[in-house]
């Protein structure tokens, strides 16, 4: 026996122009939120090509540094190295998010200003 596959309840053109509003009105308000709504895809973050050849070539040259720091200075050059590695990885996120928060930001209001006339 198997179990019945659970879909999700039709909703009705009223219903789904509810929600259109809401989600627009909750945009306005927190920006961030815009990325989540408008992905509806299956893949939810995938990376490009690109993006994770770098950080594969980033990962193998950091390997490379602290083997090489190890052989060079012992267990505390590696670990110097490591720290230092970290940090950068680190800033770059912090950076990255941020910067995505910025450009949803602006997205949002650009958006809004059109939608009201005003010009930007």
């Amino acid at each position: 026996m198997s179990v019945p596959e659970s879909r999700p309840p039709r909703l009705t053109d009223a219903e789904r122009q509810q929600l259109e509003e809401l989600e627009r009105r909750l945009v306005g308000q927190f920006p961030d939120l815009d990325h989540r709504f408008s992905d509806t895809g299956g893949a939810a973050h995938a990376a490009p090509a690109e993006l994770r050849t770098a950080r594969a070539v980033f990962a193998v040259i950091a390997l490379v540094m602290v083997v090489v720091a190890a052989g060079v200075d012992g267990a505390g050059g590696a670990l110097a190295v490591l720290l230092s590695i970290g940090g950068t990885v680190g800033i770059l996120a912090l950076v990255g998010r941020n910067l995505a928060r910025a450009r949803a930001a602006v997205e949002a209001t650009t958006r809004r200003r059109a939608d009201s006339g005003t010009e930007v």
